[in-house]
């Protein structure tokens, strides 16, 4: 109804004109080209990004946290010391563990000198077989006790050891959950979380039509995803897809795939939502045209293309696909036109059109503008006459 009510309007007005005997005025536009080239063949999606690796750092040991070594938010190296609990607890065990290790180990040697001694009594015949072999039980006995003081050591060490907490893998620590001066018990909350953002992650989802032609272009090789935080308008991030799910989701006929990203620079941050693209393949001499040039009417898609007469002519498209900020269309078109990008609300079938870098002046304007006059002068005055007195000819 909106392309009818203009071309009407603009009917009416070329009438008008032709009973004044004036032409309708060329309407400014801003032109674009068709080209023919190669374009990816993608297919779009919304996706969510998911940290590479999350982590809750849990305490292994409990007690009084006595410092908290690094700031929330802050990026942390793997190994890196997080927090420290009270170890002097854990060191009085251990000094206990290994002072029984002492001990025992001076029973041990002495049950063994006991065994040898009965060895040789026996075979002097001064000791029966019955003492050797209670001798060699009571050696065994205080080897055993030995050995469960020296783990008693190892794991009085390891308490102490749990009491430095370091950080499992390199990434960017959220917020603090417990400060100094808390008192913890093992595994009783998370102390802080922490997100490996390098590499990164991107999860979406796309219609289970294109699963077969996923599958064989990941075996023949990398298929490439582009990934762009919405509303951002830089150029996206490049990454590769790395895992299909085994399974299509019947609920919504979609199959989850995940790609990777290097994330250098954190520009993916987990949790945010992004514009996906995967690129199935590349489509030689492809139609495209700018984004703006497309223009929606009662009889479907459709451009203005501008011949060499200058005129706007309408014509219809049909649309393939979007891929940024170009349309790839399937017909319409032909490379080399030129197609009007800007300016589309004043024009109409045949309407006459002038670049908006090169307008005329306006109907209103004086008929001979100072300037042309003024920049033929420095050539001289043979050249650039001034206009005679009384409109009269020279």
């Amino acid at each position: 109804m909106l392309f009818m009510a203009l071309a009407l309007s603009s009917a009416c007005r070329g009438e008008a004109d032709a009973r004044g005997g004036q032409a309708p005025p060329p309407a400014p536009v801003i032109l674009g080209p068709v080209e023919a080239k190669s374009m990816p063949v993608t297919v779009d999606a919304i996706g969510g990004v998911e940290a590479y690796t999350t982590v809750s750092v849990l305490p292994q040991v409990g007690g009084a946290i006595t410092k908290v070594h690094f700031e929330e938010g802050a990026t942390v190296k793997k190994d890196e010391l997080l927090f420290t609990i009270d170890t002097r607890p854990y060191r009085a065990t251990l000094s206990e563990a290994a002072a029984r290790v002492t001990r025992d180990k001076a029973l041990a040697k002495q049950a063994h000198d006991q065994a040898d001694r009965t060895a040789k009594l026996v075979k002097e015949g001064l000791a029966t077989q019955a003492d050797l072999d209670q001798a060699n039980a009571n050696a065994e006995a205080a080897d055993a006790t030995l050995a469960a003081d020296r783990a008693a050591v190892a794991g009085a060490s390891i308490s102490v050891s749990y009491a430095t907490i370091r950080s499992p893998i390199a990434g960017r620590a959220g917020s603090l959950l417990v400060h100094a001066g808390n008192v913890v018990a093992p595994g009783s909350q998370p102390l802080v979380i922490i997100r490996a953002m390098k590499p990164i992650y991107v999860r979406f989802a796309v219609p289970e039509k294109y699963l077969s032609r996923i599958r064989e272009r990941m075996s023949a090789g990398t298929l490439l995803v582009e990934a762009r935080p919405r509303h951002d308008r830089g150029t996206p991030a490049e990454g590769k897809l790395t895992f299909v799910e085994n399974t299509v989701d019947t609920a919504t006929g979609t199959i989850a795939l995940k790609a990777e990203f290097p994330n250098q620079d954190e520009r993916l941050w987990p949790g945010q939502f992004v514009d996906v693209s995967l690129r199935l393949s590349e489509q030689e001499s492809a139609l495209v045209v700018p984004e703006s040039a497309i223009q929606a009417g009662q009889n479907g898609d459709h451009v203005f293309v501008v011949g060499s007469d200058d005129k706007a002519v309408l014509r219809p498209v049909k649309v393939d696909r979007q891929v940024g900020r170009e349309i790839v269309l399937e017909s319409g078109v032909k490379p080399g036109e030129r197609v009007v990008v800007d300016g589309q609300v004043r024009l109409f079938p045949g309407a006459p059109v002038v670049l908006k870098s090169a307008q005329p002046p306006s109907l209103s304007a004086p008929a001979e503008p100072a300037a042309p006059v003024a920049a033929d002068a420095k050539a001289g005055p043979e050249k650039a006459p001034p206009p005679p007195a009384g409109g009269g000819k020279p």
